[in-house]
């Protein structure tokens, strides 16, 4: 045993101890987290370097004698190389007094082995840890120097680790482009995705990541050392700050960087706070990956049974054969940790007073921590378990052909409620949207395999021509259709129309707009919709007065025409007295018989209630947008008589 005496008196060391006293009481006032800052050799090989080249600076500007900078340097290069082990450095990384432990601790092994280099002894009497090892320096400006540059070679560190991980899923979007499978949004069954565009936002994630992180490794290069006690720099020699820089970047073997404003540097912590806010988007966005993997692995027998995560261990100690997704556990818990020290981060620097950032150590220490778990996790995760993952393709293949979400791509060409009823019908006979368009005869099988083909729907380009192509076909089949009602008959279709928005002697906005989505579905001709509107509008109050001869169209289209005046009376939900007035006055002008006037309103009632059942009211179209399909469906209602 050894002994050293300071102001409070004196403490035994051992013998093999490099560290002093200062250490000792360091070590024993703050033994709370069992973490020494030995537990982190990057940071104690940069503090070392930084070490280094102050001595080196001093020596140059005739501050520090030749021997003793040599000595230094000498002690500075075998903690570097870990000759001087980690058992040197025992105070706790979490500690009180502005992280003075943490500096001392290095201070006084580096004079002990400097000291010993020269005498051959431990001890002060030729290197002094104050008066040489840290001559010039404060801990305000050495410790935050050390955080930023350990904290750049962790980002490094890092930044290598998620360059495999991209380089694994960059593999695995191009092994999986073809897999097409199910995707799910809220965990319901969507709308068909390969399993490659899935991986391609992990990619994305981890190739934004490592963009971040270059450039807030580049930025932790700016640091403060020379700013001394609170960044007016007294305390260094002439000619300190002009060759210190040039030093530590020649020992760091990177390009560090002054300051911009030394107060800043020593004062403000919101760097800290901006690194670990990128360092925690990283974790939760493993994690979601992390966990997205556990969803579609789960099974095997019940679950989703997508994917097929390597086994890396039994899964149980109980249950044979079980395997679980270790490795996505792995990264889910230590992106809780990462939050965990984000929250500790940010608290530290909200709580920075006046002129010195006094929460370094509680800083390092989560950030140390964050960065160095999330290195080891991440190169583990993508070699043991992303790697190594296979695709069930069989299965990935039956969910994506029978999901009910296949129904939108018939409701873009055929519309919702053709959507509804055929996803209805697929549910309710357990068949594919596929199977079921067929068997309700909306598609023919040779159509149904060229708009529901799954692997086309995931191409954005392809599906998009497939659709608008059968979408136009089938707008052209309506206009076609309607386009077989003689002349005659759609002008008398317009005229009770706009007699019926007229019945009040007003008309609404809305009843404008059903006038123009009419006109436009009945093909009619401006100058001729101007002239009939003129008009119809003419002849409101006067009943049994029509400009169309109402007996010289055949009985198809007079009850075409009644339907569609059925229709507007009831579809706004505000049965006008007038409008059944003008109703009535129709039927007997079409010579219509009141059965036959009562099975067809039945008729169109039946319209409104099958839309009304198919499609709740707050997804259904405006309803004077539904006027082309009430044609079509009117020339099927009087041709089933």
């Amino acid at each position: 045993m050894r002994y050293e005496h300071d102001s409070l008196g004196e403490l035994a060391l051992p013998d093999e101890a490099y560290y002093g006293i200062n250490t000792e009481r360091g070590r024993r006032n703050f033994a709370v987290s069992g973490i020494s800052i030995g537990h982190y050799p990057i940071f104690i090989q940069v503090l070392a370097k930084i070490k280094k080249a102050t001595a080196i600076t001093n020596a140059e500007i005739d501050g520090l004698a030749t021997p003793i900078m040599k000595a230094i340097c000498q002690a500075c290069d075998e903690i570097i190389s870990s000759k001087i082990r980690a058992e040197q450095f025992p105070v706790d990384m979490i500690q009180g007094g502005g992280c003075i432990s943490t500096h001392m601790n290095v201070n006084e092994v580096i004079a002990n082995r400097a000291n010993e280099l020269i005498t051959g002894e431990k001890g002060y009497d030729f290197v002094h840890p104050n008066n040489h090892v840290n001559m010039g320096q404060s801990t305000n400006d050495v410790l935050p120097t050390a955080l930023k540059l350990t904290t750049h070679f962790y980002l490094l560190n890092l930044i290598n680790s998620l360059s495999v991980l991209e380089d694994i899923l960059t593999d695995k979007v191009a092994e999986f482009a073809d897999v097409v499978k199910l995707s799910r949004t809220c965990l319901q069954d969507a709308v068909p995705i390969t399993l490659g565009q899935e991986f391609s936002a992990y990619l994305a994630l981890v190739r934004r990541s490592i963009r971040q992180l270059e450039f807030q490794a580049d930025m932790c290069l700016d640091v403060p050392i020379g700013a001394t006690a609170v960044g007016t720099s007294l305390g260094v020699r002439p000619g300190y700050l002009d060759k210190i820089y040039g030093n530590l970047s020649k020992v760091m073997g990177v390009t560090v960087r002054r300051d911009e404003n030394f107060f800043d540097g020593l004062q403000n912590g919101d760097f800290f706070v901006q690194l670990s806010g990128t360092v925690k988007a990283i974790a939760t966005g493993l994690s979601k990956m992390a966990t997205d993997l556990r969803i579609l692995s789960s099974g095997n027998r019940s679950g989703m049974k997508e994917l097929i995560l390597p086994a890396v261990q039994a899964g149980s100690s109980i249950m044979p054969a079980k395997i679980n997704p270790s490795y996505p556990e792995l990264i889910n818990q230590v992106a809780y940790l990462v939050c965990g020290n984000d929250l500790t981060i940010t608290m530290a620097v909200e709580g920075i007073e006046l002129d010195l950032n006094i929460w370094d150590s509680i800083i390092s220490k989560s950030l140390f921590e964050s960065l160095e778990v999330m290195t080891r996790s991440i190169t583990l995760f993508a070699h043991n378990c992303v790697k190594g993952i296979q695709a069930n393709r069989e299965e990935c293949a039956e969910q994506a052909e029978n999901t009910l979400s296949l129904a939108l791509v018939v409701s873009m060409v055929f519309g919702y409620e053709v959507g509804v009823k055929v996803a209805k019908h697929a549910h309710k006979s357990g068949l594919s949207i596929k199977n079921a368009c067929i068997d309700l005869g909306v598609l023919t099988p040779e159509m149904a395999n060229d708009l529901l083909d799954t692997y086309m729907l995931t191409d954005a380009k392809r599906s998009g021509e497939i659709v608008n192509q059968m979408a136009q076909k089938q707008k052209d089949k309506v206009r076609d259709i309607i386009k077989s009602i003689t002349p005659e008959a759609r002008h008398l279709i317009f005229e009770v129309m706009t007699r019926m928005t007229w019945a009040d002697a007003q008309i609404t906005a809305e009843e404008s707009m059903v006038l123009e989505v009419t006109a436009e579905a009945l093909q009619l001709d401006a100058k001729v919709v101007k002239k009939l509107s003129a008009k119809a509008q003419a002849s409101v109050a006067t009943l049994h007065t029509w400009t169309t001869d109402l007996m010289s169209l055949p009985t198809r289209e007079r009850e075409l025409a009644y339907i569609c005046g059925a229709w507007l009376s009831e579809v706004d939900d505000e049965v006008a007295g007038a409008e059944l007035v003008l109703l009535e006055e129709l039927r007997a002008g079409l010579l219509i018989s009141e059965a036959r006037a009562f099975e067809l309103k039945r008729k169109v009632h039946q319209i409104h209630a099958h839309k009304a059942e198919l499609v709740p009211q707050w997804e259904s179209s405006p309803w004077w947008e539904e006027f082309e399909r009430v044609l079509v469906q009117g020339l099927e209602i009087i041709g089933n008589k």
